[in-house]
Formats: C-alpha cells, sequence, structure tokens
C-alpha cells in the first residue's frame, strides 16, 4: 500500500510541474512576423519545385506501366512471382502520383499557415 501511495505522489508531481511549465510556455509573448513573398531566389526554388512535380509525375506514370507489364508478363507466363511484383509496383506508382498531385497543395498550406 505504501509503494502505490508514493508512486501517485510521483505521478501528481510530476504532472503539476509538467502543467506549470506547459503553461509558462504556451503564455509567453511569441513574434509573429508577417510572412515575406520577397525571398531572394524565389523563382528559382519555384521553377526548381516545378520541374520536380513534373519528373516525380513521369516516375510514377513510368512505375504504373512498368508494373502493368509485369502483371501481364507475370500472369500469362505463369510467373506469379513477376506479377505479385508488379502489383506492388503498380500500387507504388499509384501512390507516388497522389503524393506528387498533392505536393503543391501540402506546399501552399503549410506556407500559408505560417
Amino acid at each position: 500500500m505504501r509503494n502505490g501511495l508514493k508512486r501517485w505522489v510521483v505521478v501528481a508531481a510530476t504532472m503539476a510541474v509538467t502543467l506549470v511549465v506547459t503553461a509558462s510556455t504556451a503564455f509567453a509573448q511569441v513574434p509573429d512576423p508577417a510572412p515575406d513573398g520577397s525571398m531572394p531566389g524565389a523563382a528559382l526554388v519555384g521553377s526548381l519545385l516545378g520541374w520536380l512535380k513534373w519528373g516525380a509525375l513521369a516516375a510514377a506514370v513510368g512505375g504504373i506501366l512498368g508494373g502493368g507489364i509485369a502483371v501481364g508478363v507475370g500472369h500469362f507466363g505463369s510467373n506469379y512471382g513477376a506479377a505479385s511484383a508488379g502489383r506492388k509496383w503498380i500500387l507504388g506508382g499509384v501512390g507516388a502520383a497522389a503524393l506528387a498531385g498533392l505536393a503543391h497543395t501540402f506546399a501552399t498550406q503549410v506556407y500559408n499557415a505560417t
């Protein structure tokens, strides 16, 4: 019974200290400057991100097409290991295409949140 009481006292003290430290940090005045769109090299970064987006989409389409070929050849050639690997390539290509398509939305959402 005595060990259980000690444990609850330690837990309560830890929670109290954590609450005080967290609350003091939360109530601190944090500077919030307005976003500045004139970052040096912003045009270069935008162009680079555009090229990366199209490259990622091309790689995703290549993965989907390559996976489709592997599934077809593996299925009709009775090589079910190749067909299984092809299905993984197709799923990976679809996931990569979705990720590349949502990257712009994600980046603008994060940028506008600051």
